[in-house]
């Protein structure tokens, strides 16, 4: 099964860090709960920039809903959206490369 990898940017405030970093728990709670993985990377030149993964494997979502789309992953990240500003994301897929 393809892996598939959501990956986020964002910008916290310094003084919002205690505040981030809770909202960010129920972001990992929920994707725990549906199967999935999360975690975050912090800048190491720029303490107040983030990067937020959650990675899932395709095929595997209840009724085609991709696992980001679950509505409490969903509403745990309109959290993080509603207090910081929307993140900027992608998604990407596992890729397979053949050698030669």
């Amino acid at each position: 099964m393809k892996r598939l990898l959501l990956i986020s940017r964002r910008v916290v405030p310094l003084d919002a860090l205690e505040d981030y970093a809770s909202r960010w728990a129920r972001v990992v709670a929920a994707v725990d709960a549906a199967g999935g993985r999360a975690w975050l990377f912090r800048g190491a030149r720029h303490q107040d920039h983030f990067l937020e993964f959650i990675e899932w494997k395709a095929g595997v979502e209840p009724a085609g809903v991709a696992l980001p789309e679950r509505a409490d992953i969903e509403t745990a990240r309109g959290e993080l959206d509603a207090r910081f500003g929307a993140a900027s994301g992608d998604e990407w897929e596992e890729a397979f490369l053949e050698n030669g």
